[in-house]
């Protein structure tokens, strides 16, 4: 029998995807309900990876797509759409299908991609410890993997500038300020609360850091805390590390970015370990394995960074 090719087509809510991964196991078909937050070719990418990090399980899979956006007016009965399919498993591609069905369902395997670890509510790993059926995949590049690319870009850079909001982004900044010291770097943190405090501790970053790097952060990077960044780092000549490669075509010097597709590949790797009987809470939250480095040269001449050649040849995207 040939497994099917190609991507999962757009689908309604009332429509069943049925994909034959591999061919029937005495186990009977495993029923998977994927749970988009909205329908973006990110989170086609990673679902694309889902199906193909699922090809090593001995059962027939069956894919329900479910698609939140469309279903913003009733979300209560999106969940009992999904319930009533008794899923083996669910997928959830995005913060917002993770933190909808996390909340609802507490009986049935939940693996998370294209997740952010912190939000303004709680942590990924927060929400794991108080519920005992989820694992996942991580987009964030951990913060090790970050500061490294910043010596090979940035050799004489010695004090990693942050905002951020201690409410959204506290921990995180605890573990970049412990990994910052393990690698010889000085995390020069900026609190802010507002969109105000943003511009306002804009003007104490000046002189004061060597280099601005990025936390997923929904305070300061709100449309206008973004445009405020961007043009203080601009006018200062201070390289700013942008969280994706949007950010490094707006004017941001780099970023290092996940590759969707691998990260939906880890999400299938973790729900074939939850077929195969592991437990969610003993797995893990996967980070991501394939990164990508993107340069603005014009922000580097603009700026007057002087970047090598074999970090330029590094680059997998050049503004």
């Amino acid at each position: 029998m040939k497994r099917p090719r190609g991507l999962l087509r757009t689908l309604l809510l009332s429509v069943v995807v049925v994909t034959e991964l591999v061919p029937a196991f005495s186990h009977g078909p495993a029923t998977i309900a994927v749970v988009l937050s909205r329908d973006i070719a990110p989170y086609r990418e990673a679902l694309r990876g889902f199906e193909a990090g699922l090809q090593g399980n001995q059962r027939q899979i069956r894919l329900v797509e479910y698609n939140i956006e469309t279903s913003s007016h009733d979300p209560a009965g999106l969940i009992e759409k999904i319930q009533s399919r008794k899923p083996t498993l669910i997928l959830t591609l995005g913060s917002a299908a993770t933190a909808l069905v996390s909340d609802a369902i507490r009986d049935v395997p939940i693996v998370f991609s294209l997740v952010l670890p912190s939000s303004g509510r709680s942590s990924l790993e927060d929400l794991r410890a108080s519920r005992g059926n989820i694992t996942g995949a991580s987009m964030e590049v951990p913060v090790g993997t970050q500061f490294e690319t910043i010596r090979q870009v940035l050799p004489g850079a010695k004090r990693i500038g942050v905002l951020f909001d201690p409410a959204v982004s506290g921990s995180l900044i605890e573990t970049a300020r412990r990994v910052a010291s393990e690698k010889g770097f000085e995390l020069v943190s900026f609190a802010v609360s507002s969109e105000n405090d943003v511009v306002r501790k804009m003007g104490e970053v000046d002189g004061n850091v060597d280099v601005l790097w990025s936390v997923a952060d929904s305070t300061v990077f709100s449309p206008q805390g973004l445009k405020h960044i961007l043009l203080s780092t601009l006018r200062s000549r201070i390289p700013f590390v942008g969280l994706s490669p949007s950010f490094v075509k707006a004017g941001a010097l780099l970023a290092l970015s996940c590759d969707y597709e691998d990260v939906g590949r880890q999400s299938g790797e973790l729900a074939e370990r939850i077929l195969a009987g592991e437990e969610p809470a003993r797995i893990p939250t996967a980070v991501p394995r394939a990164v990508s480095l993107s340069l603005n040269m014009n922000t580097a001449r603009q700026i007057q960074v002087t970047l090598s050649e074999g970090v330029e040849r590094k680059a997998e995207i050049v503004f």
